[in-house]
């Protein structure tokens, strides 16, 4: 059965406050001091304290740095997460990369040129190493997170005083629901909108499972109008599928040389699009044309309607915001007579509530052992998803 792990920013949102509450999941903070020694970082410690919020016992990382630290590149910062496991190191240099692009826009500058202050320090690097972490140690659920508490006011940092919210935490928020806070104060920092902007994939309302754990933690400022807190609520898929919202960029082709679009679609579907299609329709004066449909995350939106009036000839898009469910899915991997092959498999539950998996072999897979064997492909599809059952896949 599939998770999720829903983020319910409610009072805001932090490094050290979504470390702390998978800390109160149960997390072992030994785990946390390992990762330490491996990314080389010296004279760092951490510390799981509790802080009471408005009556509510929270738990924050605390990082204590005895050394100072310098500041860093995007560069530098990489090539310290990069000494991580594979699979912490990876998602952990997706939000740093996705932290520079948003600083660089503010200063008018190119990522690998930003320095890292606040956020290049050490506590940052392990806020986002932890939380990483704490993920691959949950199982790698699903991510959902509420729309994000934004209060106002000004905050003092290397740069200056900035208003609030701070200039990068916008620009990483950019197409993400977002709702008002009642005081004038710091309540989401860079740090924790770029590992939920990064790592979550899906904003809005809890989706609805079944809640088999929860964790809260509290940030180090004194709750004021509202509980400084975050909490992780971590549950079952009662039905089967993901949640998330996503953006539809539609635009209308009649002028466009045909042969050009299959390479718009594969720069759209690479560039992030969860889907990219085109279909026949009659426009004004009887003329014929492709309806163009891509898909995509609302944090790509900017990026993709760039890339689809770049490489089409289209002179505008429309973009349309809804909802979208998805069955849950994976990849598993058979040994076949022709070598390992990839086979994709959803969770499909019937109208009587009875759980099975639907299989589907990687289509570029089918086609590279049809190319080497002259097989149909139906026949190697078919054989690949035997042996996905046989094999104790489901």
């Amino acid at each position: 059965m599939a998770s999720i792990l829903y983020i319910d920013a409610c009072g805001g949102l932090s490094g050290d406050m979504l470390a702390g509450a998978l800390l109160d999941l149960g997390w072992p903070l030994q785990e946390l001091e390992g990762l330490i020694q491996t990314m080389g970082l010296e004279g760092v410690s951490v510390a799981k304290v509790d802080e009471q919020h408005m009556s509510v016992l929270t738990r924050r990382l605390q990082v204590d740095v005895k050394e100072d630290q310098p500041h860093r590149h995007l560069a530098d910062v990489l090539a310290i997460l990069e000494r991580l496991p594979g699979k912490v190191a990876e998602p952990a240099c997706q939000v740093f990369q996705r932290l520079a692009r948003a600083e660089a826009k503010v200063h008018g500058s190119e990522p690998e040129k930003v320095h890292f202050h606040e956020v290049g320090a050490a506590d940052a690097l392990v806020d986002v190493a932890a939380f990483c972490a704490g993920l691959v140690w949950l199982g790698n659920p699903q991510v959902v997170c509420s729309p994000l508490p934004l209060g106002r006011g000004f905050v003092d940092c290397a740069h200056g005083r900035l208003p609030l919210p701070a200039p990068a935490v916008l620009n990483l928020l950019e197409g993400l629901p977002v709702t008002p806070w009642p005081g004038e104060e710091e309540t989401v920092t860079p740090t924790g909108a770029a590992l939920v902007s990064t790592l979550a994939s899906g904003f809005g309302a809890m989706p609805e499972m079944r809640i088999t754990q929860s964790g809260i933690g509290g940030g180090s400022r004194p709750s004021t109008v509202g509980p400084n807190l975050v909490r992780l609520l971590l549950g079952e898929d009662t039905h089967g599928h993901g949640h998330g919202e996503v953006v539809e960029i539609i635009c209308h082709l009649d002028d466009m040389t045909p042969e050009d679009l299959p390479m718009a679609l594969e720069r759209l579907m690479a560039a992030g699009a969860l889907d990219a299609a085109a279909a026949p329709l009659y426009m004004k004066k009887g003329r014929p044309g492709l309806m163009l449909t891509v898909v995509c995350a609302p944090e790509k939106t900017d990026d993709l309607a760039g890339l689809v009036l770049n490489q089409t000839s289209s002179l505008g898009v429309r973009l349309r915001r809804m909802d979208r469910r998805t069955l849950y899915r994976e990849i598993v991997k058979v040994k076949s007579p022709w070598g390992e092959a990839r086979v994709k498999r959803a969770r499909v539950t019937g109208p009587d509530g009875e759980r099975f998996w639907r299989y589907h072999p990687e289509a570029d897979d089918v086609a590279r052992i049809s190319r080497e064997t002259g097989l149909a492909p139906a026949r190697v599809r078919e054989k690949l998803a035997r042996l996905a059952v046989l094999a104790g896949k489901d």
